[in-house]
Order: C-alpha cells, then sequence, then structure tokens
C-alpha cells in the first residue's frame, strides 16, 4: 500500500458557509483544512471553532475584510503553500468562479489542485423563504428577534467582577495581564488561557467579547511588549497569581517547558516534580499544561 498524500483543503468561509463542517471528521492522516474566515462568520461556525480550537487538523486564518479580501488572502497563503509543498494535493472549498484562472495557473504548472463547490438550488431556497415569511405571519405576536445593536450588548461580557479569591483585581484586570503577554492575533491562544484562568463557561464568555470586538482587541495589542521570553515568563506569572501560587517560581517553570521543547508533557511532569516538590508540582502542571503550545509559539 503506498504512502497517503499530503493535501490541504482550503475553505472560504465566506462563498461556503457552514457546509464545510463535517470535513474535518472525514480527513486521514496527512490532510489538513485551511479555514479562511472574517469577523462576519457565523454564530454556527463561532459554536465549532470552539470545539474544535485544539484540532492539530485545522488551522484557523482570520481575514481582514472588504471586496474579494478574503480571496486575494486565500490564494497568497495557497501559493505559499504550493512552494513549500509542491507534490502535495490542494482543493479549494468555494462556489466563486474567480479562483479558476489560478486554479488553471497552477495546473498548467503539474500542481494538483481542484475547487469544490456547494451550489444549492434557487427554488428550495425560495421555498425556504416562503415558509419563513408565513411563519412570520402567523407568528406576529411572537416578540421579534433583537436588533444586531441589542445582541451586540448582550455579547458584552459580564461587569468586571474580581477575577478570583486569590488574586487582587478585576477580570478586565487579569484580561490586560494577558495581553502584556500574548498577541491578540493568536485567537487559539486567547480561547485557551483565558478558558484556563476564568473556567470554561466564563473564559468563552470572554472570548467572545474578544473575538468580535475588533475595537477591544486593538486597544490590548498595545499591552503587549518584550521579547519572547520575557512575555512567555510574564504569562506564566500570570497564571499562578490567579491561582495563588508562588509567582516567584513562574521563571523556573518556564525554563523546565522550554528546556523539553514545550512538548514532552511527561517529562515536564516529572521535572516539575523534582524542582518544586510532588504536590505543589501537580498543582503547576495542571494549571500550565494546556498553555504549553501557547508558550511555544510566543
Amino acid at each position: 500500500m503506498g504512502k497517503s498524500k499530503r493535501r490541504y483543503y482550503l475553505i472560504d468561509t465566506e462563498n461556503v458557509g457552514d457546509r464545510w463542517l463535517e470535513l474535518p471528521e472525514k480527513l486521514k492522516k496527512k490532510e489538513k483544512v485551511i479555514t479562511f474566515y472574517t469577523e462576519n462568520h457565523s454564530k454556527h461556525m463561532e459554536k465549532f471553532f470552539m470545539k474544535q480550537a485544539h484540532n492539530p487538523k485545522i488551522q484557523w486564518l482570520e481575514c481582514a475584510t472588504g471586496s474579494n479580501a478574503l480571496d486575494y488572502q486565500l490564494i497568497g497563503v495557497l501559493s505559499y503553500l504550493i512552494a513549500q509543498h509542491p507534490k502535495a494535493a490542494f482543493c479549494i472549498f468555494s462556489n466563486d468562479k474567480d479562483y479558476q484562472t489560478t486554479i488553471d495557473f497552477w495546473k498548467s504548472r503539474n500542481i494538483e489542485i481542484t475547487q469544490k463547490g456547494f451550489e444549492t438550488k434557487k427554488k428550495k431556497s425560495k421555498k425556504k423563504k416562503d415558509k419563513k415569511k408565513k411563519s412570520s405571519a402567523s407568528n406576529s405576536n411572537t416578540p421579534s428577534a433583537p436588533s444586531k445593536k441589542a445582541a451586540s450588548s448582550d455579547k458584552a461580557a459580564p461587569s468586571g467582577k474580581a477575577a478570583s479569591p486569590n488574586c487582587k483585581g478585576t477580570e478586565e484586570d487579569q484580561i490586560i495581564e494577558i495581553a502584556r503577554s500574548l498577541p491578540t492575533s493568536d485567537l487559539n491562544g486567547w480561547y485557551n488561557i483565558l478558558t484556563v484562568i476564568f473556567g470554561q463557561e466564563r473564559g468563552r464568555e470572554w472570548y467572545r467579547k474578544f473575538r468580535q470586538d475588533a475595537q477591544w482587541r486593538k486597544s490590548l495589542s498595545q499591552h503587549c511588549v518584550g521579547d519572547a521570553r520575557t512575555r512567555s515568563i510574564r504569562l506564566v506569572q500570570t497564571v499562578f497569581n490567579f491561582y495563588g501560587f508562588e509567582k516567584s517560581h513562574a521563571e523556573d517553570a518556564y525554563k523546565i517547558i522550554h528546556s523539553h521543547g514545550f512538548k514532552d508533557l511527561s517529562a515536564i511532569k516529572v521535572s516539575f516534580d523534582r524542582k518544586f516538590g510532588a504536590r505543589t508540582a501537580q498543582s503547576y502542571y495542571r494549571s500550565l499544561r494546556p498553555l504549553v503550545k501557547v508558550l511555544k509559539k510566543i
């Protein structure tokens, strides 16, 4: 049996919406999905991202908005991947016919590239619209959906109460501390750290606020200063401060994680035991384990 071929699926979410969400379940060993999306993505994809944020087979790339902006960014990444892996296969998930010129260009240079569309029948969509109109008419006494402005205020994170009995300051203060270490462009990293510090439910609330408020992200980005090592240690200190751990141990904890290449979790745990004592090390390890990959990317 021959070796499985490296294959990339590039998803134009502006064009195909959520019709690609079943693809990751069907991926083979050397296949990967690269998802191109903007701040205007659907709520369904937001929920999917929450569940798949740690899936190594999916890469999430946020794109600037504008006329054909996502298309140009997808083509740019495609060209880079082809240069890096000319023997791989590529598939663009989009109904946009403007990609055909790009596909023809690469095919003429012996690159294996295709496009998959998800065209829907107009008649079917028309029926759905008619059903919605009838449903709306028959339920005229039903309260209407909130306006976009109202929905936005509902998504705002709750008021900044104290983040934890073990640390001083509000939750907003803790988020600013995170921003001093982690670039706001690292969405996966922010999702990880927010859920580590505030728990899954509360962390997701803050992540939605962070994800949807571009102006806030821009403001937070101004806090991110210092070299990678300094910011990494600072992030560990933020976690230790939140949990009431000894902050002076943060640098040693980071050194151990770094010494094991940010990947050998078993070795990191053993080194923590030796350095801090088994009981203390267990708490340190549990708090930092979800952030090992985040620290690697800083």
